[in-house]
């Protein structure tokens, strides 16, 4: 008993012995937060990365004299000696912007840029340069950029929808300041809601990612914002053949605010398209709003209050037809975040998000209407326990009611009317767990409970890195995965024809779930980073639409159930300093889906089939050349082998039993041809103007430079009667052909 007591006493004298070195990683010029910066003391292995709020703690660090180093991209390494004894030390770090030098030999960034404690595979983070590095069409976009990266698939020039490793767009929770996003995308997919202008940071996973998120079955899409310019009135912009926008950003009591708003100016063109086509009315635009403040009440505690709202409206008459369609976004967040202890790190969000579509078809006889609400209420809390050198654990919960109203019918009439409403509650407990200078763990538990159906169940996770060389690490990772909600999709190759209407899991349609399996390793090779992973994932209860079957009000009933698999290989080489900046990535792999009722053998069985969305082999490489300090080449060249679909192969009748007939397109077997492989290359070049008190950016880029015939998808004809057996006659329909366009943006 006596030597247990004093095993415990000179465990408790070891620990007060140790201190903690804590504090906030900000910029020098702006006063923002840095999120996922590196931080660690040199020569150690105690070290980690800054959260979301640019907070950092390496607790447990024995008395000494040490180095504090500090990275992120595109700033100056910041290091600095400091003493520990047996005191704690809140250390506050403003790291500079790295000064823009253009020289004929090209001196790679320190080692200690590249320093890296994060242990999610499948995690690629991009910075505003970055985000606006890969030309787009008519102006930069986030999630454009987003589709260049390994395991992720661009169904088509028309689609910003992220396709993660075989899985679909509702398969990915995208956030945007930690508030759930419905539909991230304007124009029916062909731009996203998200303005390059505000963007702080992007953060995608791409899968096998921890505890702390759930509800979908793929991918997290982590959109960090800027919190506002503390330091001085800061205004940037930009117009385009597309649009107009502002962001505007200042210091204010002990923080700052920002108001970024963006519009089409599409007026003009579509008044000529309406009168070229004769219309009635031809009308549409778009717009975004978002607003933010962030104050830093004490080192403790600081309070953010967030908004955004972006919507799409069109709408179109010719004689007697027209119809009228309006969707869009509407988000709110409150966030505190608190220091307990120099070790112990709390956040607290509150936020509400609001999905609606709505369509309006009339006719000579006829007016229908379609509406489509998702409504969105959580109550989140994060904390990290930085718990001593080889532990930092983070534990939360979420509580999140969602609800969802659909109706259709005639504008006197609805025929159907439903009205659902869930509570998904959640808990996590996740450890970054050290073993050593080599090998470092991170085991997570996830719980989730469902009301509507009254499910529940457990998501373990787990990943491990492992170091090999100076710069080599092994990584792996296991996970399981829940979702309650998803989209019944009505696409033609990724672009949205009408409203998708959200649905939630309940008696009649079970949650879809999925299992990630993933290695791979990173490493440096002559100044890049390269990274390789191999992934394995095993869908459950994926559904689509039963078009058989639409006239019950049970969402069980007019889908269509079945399971799923997605198995490739992802690479990437990225250089993110120097006058070449850039990165290559590398794509293969399958997405398959048996369904049932859907593509039988012989003897009636279900058997697997390629999705829509599968790419077999896709190839980015998008590159940033600083020319001199004014002139700038972009440029994107993409590959990919052509998408599946479903051949037809002519008109067929069938007789039926009352005597008349039936007339259908006979098809091929489902998903069993591809399209042409897709190949494009974009490119830009850039001039800045620098001027007294203001910057300008003016920008040429064109959009498939040697006009290459992408097809989109084939229209077929079908003309003649059934009886004659023509075959049908394939006709295509291209995507984008070679487009220029420029703009100008500003800075003051």
């Amino acid at each position: 008993m006596k030597r247990t007591i004093l095993l415990a006493l000179l465990c408790l004298a070891v620990r007060v012995e140790a201190a903690d070195i804590s504090g906030f990683v900000r910029g020098a010029a702006d006063g923002e937060s840095l999120p996922f910066a590196s931080v660690y003391l040199k020569d150690q292995t105690w070290g980690g990365i800054t959260n979301e709020s640019g907070y950092y703690a390496i607790a447990g660090v024995p008395p000494g004299r040490y180095t504090l180093v500090v990275s992120s991209v595109g700033y100056a390494v910041f290091q600095e000696e400091i003493d520990v004894a047996n005191r704690d030390i809140v250390r506050d770090i403003r790291l500079r912007e790295k000064a823009i030098q253009v020289e004929d030999t090209v001196v790679e960034a320190e080692r200690a840029e590249v320093e890296s404690f994060d242990i999610s595979p499948g995690r690629t983070t991009l910075q505003v340069r970055e985000l606006k590095a890969a030309p787009a069409a008519i102006e930069a976009d986030p999630i454009r950029t987003i589709q260049t990266l390994p395991g992720v698939a661009a169904l088509s020039d028309f689609s910003v929808g992220l396709y993660v490793r075989g899985g679909t767009p509702d398969q990915n929770l995208i956030l945007l300041d930690g508030t759930d996003v419905y539909n991230a995308s304007h124009l029916f997919g062909l731009f996203s809601t998200f303005p390059a202008d505000a963007a702080k940071s992007t953060e995608l996973l791409r899968g096998g990612y921890p505890a702390k998120y759930g509800g979908r079955l793929s991918s997290v899409l982590n959109v960090i914002t800027n919190e506002g310019n503390k330091e001085k009135v800061e205004i940037d912009g930009g117009l385009s053949l597309l649009a107009s926008r502002m962001t505007v950003q200042a210091p204010a009591l002990k923080g700052s605010w920002l108001v970024s708003a963006r519009r089409t100016h599409l007026d003009p063109v579509m008044a000529l398209a309406r009168n070229a086509l004769e219309a009635k009315a031809l009308g549409y635009n778009f717009y975004d709003l978002q607003g933010k403040t962030h104050q830093v009440l004490s080192h403790s505690d600081q309070l953010t209050i967030a908004a955004y709202t972006g919507r799409d409206n069109l709408l179109y008459r010719f004689d007697e037809l027209g119809f009228k369609l309006e969707w869009g976004n509407r988000t709110i967040s409150s966030k505190w975040t608190h220091v307990f202890d120099s070790n112990l790190f709390g956040n607290f969000l509150f936020t509400g998000s609001r999905f609606q579509a709505q369509t309006n078809f009339d006719s000579e006889d006829v007016e229908l209407v379609e509406e489509n609400r998702l409504g969105d209420l959580s109550l989140k809390g994060d904390l990290n326990w930085f718990a001593g050198p080889n532990h930092a654990v983070e534990l939360g919960f979420n509580v999140k009611r969602q609800s969802v109203g659909y109706q259709f019918g005639e504008k006197d009439r609805i025929w159907f009317d439903i009205d659902v409403e869930a509570f998904h509650n959640s808990v996590y407990v996740q450890d970054n767990w050290s073993l050593g200078p080599l090998l470092t763990l991170q085991p997570g538990l996830r719980f989730n409970q469902f009301s509507n159906g009254d499910y529940s169940g457990l998501s373990p996770r787990l990943a491990l890195r492992y170091q090999t060389g100076d710069d080599t690490h092994l990584k792996a990772a296991v996970g399981r995965y829940h979702q309650y909600i998803f989209r019944l999709a009505r696409e033609f190759q990724g672009i949205s024809l009408l409203s998708n209407v959200w649905a939630l899991a309940d008696s009649t349609a079970e949650p879809s779930s999925a299992t990630h399996y993933i290695a791979g390793f990173e490493t440096r090779l002559f100044g890049l980073d390269f990274d390789a992973e191999t992934y394995y994932k095993d869908y459950r209860g994926l559904y689509e639409i039963n078009y058989d079957e639409q006239d019950s009000d049970k969402i069980g009933d007019i889908l269509r159930r079945g399971d799923g698999r997605a198995y490739g290989f992802d690479m990437l080489l990225r250089k993110r300093s120097g006058n070449h900046t850039g990165w290559l990535s590398f794509s293969t792999g399958a997405s398959e889906r048996k369904i049932a009722g859907l593509n039988l053998d012989g003897r009636g069985d279900e058997r697997f089939f390629k999705s829509k969305f599968d790419r077999g082999v896709s190839v980015n490489l998008v590159h940033s050349w600083r020319l001199s300090k004014k002139w700038t080449l972009n440029s994107r060249a993409a590959y990919a082998s052509g998408q599946p679909y479903t051949q037809v192969l002519g008109r067929g009748e069938i007789s039926l039993p009352s005597g008349n007939t039936w007339t259908f397109n006979e098809q091929g077997e489902l998903n069993a041809v591809r399209l042409p492989s897709y190949q494009r290359l974009d490119v830009s070049v850039q001039r800045v103007f620098n001027f007294k008190r203001c910057d300008m950016r003016a920008y040429l880029q064109i959009i498939n430079l040697f006009n290459r015939k992408n097809i989109f998808n084939y229209f077929w004809d079908l003309e003649g009667e059934p009886e004659n057996r023509k075959p049908a006659e394939r006709n295509d329909i291209p995507m984008l052909p070679i487009l220029p366009s420029f703009g100008l943006d500003f800075n003051f």
